[in-house]
């Protein structure tokens, strides 16, 4: 199948973006990232809560936009599309978004408890695809602006919203119904982003454009889904 999508070389390309990128993991999140949150200072819950939330601040916010966006939206999506077939670059970028994506999926199905329903279902895939057209989104953007500080500031910008709201959603389970601002603000940017990268995507892969208008639209139905259940 991926010799449709890909000019011959193509497993080499994979196999030493694979090499790359596992390497980077490992020295970024199993040596640097370890050495620097240590470990908590005793087994109560106070220092055990404290030093989760320093590990999940310096993982999410320090750590993941420089690692993420140097090896996806400098590194994967030049490198594969290079290896593309005429005609295929938009199949090519779907892959490496949802690539991202998925990455993502592992840790988001353990902090549901490994529980599968449709609820659980339903919020994996809605953080799927924010990622998903994050990626997507945050390509165009350095695609066009030429500067990879700039995606990277953003996914800064954006996962320190979404963790600072998310300990105080752990303190305080109900918080989103009471109008919080950054709440309102992190739909907007996933309704953003949603909507930005489908339109760039269509403008430059017409072909496959329209494929991403019911997801992107899934966003969109998500927010008014959460505006009309906190008025009932």
């Amino acid at each position: 199948m991926l010799d449709q999508i890909f000019i011959k070389g193509w497993e080499i390309n994979i196999l030493l973006y694979g090499v790359v990128f596992l390497l980077g993991q490992y020295l970024v999140y199993k040596i640097i990232f370890r050495s620097l949150i240590g470990s908590p200072k005793s087994f109560y819950w106070g220092d055990i809560k404290h030093w989760n939330r320093k590990a999940s601040f310096i993982g999410a916010v320090i750590f993941a936009p420089l690692f993420e966006e140097v090896m996806f939206t400098y590194l994967a999506y030049t490198t594969f599309l290079q290896y593309s077939l005429a005609g295929m670059e938009g199949v090519v970028v779907v892959f490496v978004a949802s690539f991202f994506a998925i990455l993502h999926f592992p840790g988001d199905f353990r902090q549901m408890g490994y529980r599968l329903n449709p609820w659980t279902i339903y919020l994996l895939i809605r953080f799927q695809l924010h990622r998903f057209f994050f990626s997507l989104a945050a390509f165009f953007i350095y695609q066009s602006w030429g500067y990879l500080l700039v995606t990277i500031c953003l996914h800064y910008f954006i996962n320190a919203i979404v963790s600072l709201y998310n300990f105080d959603l752990e303190d305080e389970p109900y918080a989103f119904e009471k109008n919080d601002g950054r709440l309102l603000l992190i739909r907007f940017i996933n309704i953003g982003l949603a909507a930005s990268g489908t339109y760039f995507f269509f403008i430059q892969y017409p072909d496959y454009g329209l494929y991403l208008i019911p997801f992107a639209a899934f966003t969109l139905l998500d927010y008014l889904y959460w505006q009309l259940k906190k008025t009932n």
